[in-house]
């Protein structure tokens, strides 16, 4: 008589069909990038030409769009940017807590290092892979915390590394904020922040290069991992990128959990949402900041990677047993 599967390893496995047909396809791209520095087809040069084409054109695009798209009332939720925004500081000083006095390292890789922590790969694997398990209604809570991700926790970052930058200079105050002001991420920030305020619109052809640009930021930065890693071992400084992976998979979610817990007025969804963003592996732009502040390149190039294959068991793990730790929440919210 032939034995039937379980009916709860039947979804397992299916859950974990979904989410790694979503993540292979990244390694893919790391892979490729890797092929491609390793026959010498893209150089190091390349790489950072690739690397400059994200930073000042495709990823300003992808945030500017991002932004300016939503109406005010879809980025601003008090509730859900308490619970996700008040834990993710907490994890961002912790994690530069520990790099500094841990792991000894200068200013500018502090901050390379709390960054990796905290800044969850949301738009280009997020949004589709938690959207497919939950629905198309958690839509506007991974929303709020990407735009909380971008507005603050992105620009934080970059005014630490300029000052990190101009911090032995004269007139380094000056400089700190003038380099922040011109530097193209925040200036599609600020940009994309007006245009949601004053409901811009623009023509078809401008929104549809934006949407080309942007969709290229994603797998160029991919890519030029790959090139970063030839020759380099991933292993180096194995005790930064635990710490790394620690922080990301596993303390961030947990500390949005309490979040959630504290603030007491989220829905499930909304909580459901959020919890599993802050579950994802590392984003690609961490790389991306890192090779144009020339600082942290190889162990930020090795934090994806290391992240995006952890993350496919830690992932899976927090989005199996998400319910009753949703429900634990809802019991016992004050």
């Amino acid at each position: 008589m032939p034995v039937r599967p379980h009916p709860g390893f039947s979804y397992l496995t299916d859950h974990m069909s979904q989410i790694t047909s979503i993540i292979l396809p990244f390694f893919a791209l790391i892979g490729l990038g890797w092929l491609g520095g390793k026959f010498r087809i893209v150089t190091p040069e390349g790489m950072r030409g690739i690397n400059g084409f994200v930073f000042y054109f495709a990823l300003p695009a992808l945030l500017f769009r991002a932004l300016a798209t939503r109406t005010p009332s879809e980025i601003w939720q008090p509730d859900i940017l308490l619970a996700y925004g008040g834990a993710t500081l907490v994890v961002y000083g912790l994690t530069r807590l520990v790099a500094a006095k841990f792991f000894d390292l200068d200013p500018t890789s502090q901050t390379l290092f709390s960054f990796a922590g905290t800044m969850s790969n949301v738009g280009f694997m997020g949004l589709p892979l938690i959207i497919g398990l939950l629905g198309p209604e958690a839509t506007v809570p991974l929303i709020v915390a990407l735009a909380f991700d971008l507005i603050v926790m992105l620009s934080l970052s970059l005014l630490l590394l300029e000052g990190a930058k101009h911090a032995q200079g004269r007139n380094s105050l000056g400089k700190i904020i003038r380099g922040t002001l011109t530097n193209p991420v925040v200036l599609a920030i600020i940009a994309g922040v007006i245009a949601s305020l004053l409901d811009l619109s623009w023509p078809e052809g401008v929104d549809y290069l934006l949407e080309l640009l942007g969709r290229s930021a994603g797998p160029a930065a991919l890519f030029a991992i790959g090139v970063a890693l030839v020759g380099r071992p991933i292993a180096e400084k194995r005790a930064e990128l635990a710490a790394m992976s620690i922080a990301k998979l596993v303390i961030h979610p947990l500390i949005v959990f309490i979040g959630f817990y504290l603030v007491g007025t989220v829905t499930g969804l909304e909580a459901k949402a959020v919890f599993l963003l802050a579950a994802l592996p590392t984003a690609g732009n961490v790389f991306v900041v890192a090779t144009t502040y020339d600082r942290y390149i190889v162990r930020s190039s090795s934090i994806v990677l290391v992240t995006t294959a952890l993350g496919v068991i830690t992932f899976s793990i927090f989005s199996l047993y998400i319910d009753p730790i949703i429900a634990l929440l809802d019991s016992v919210a004050p």
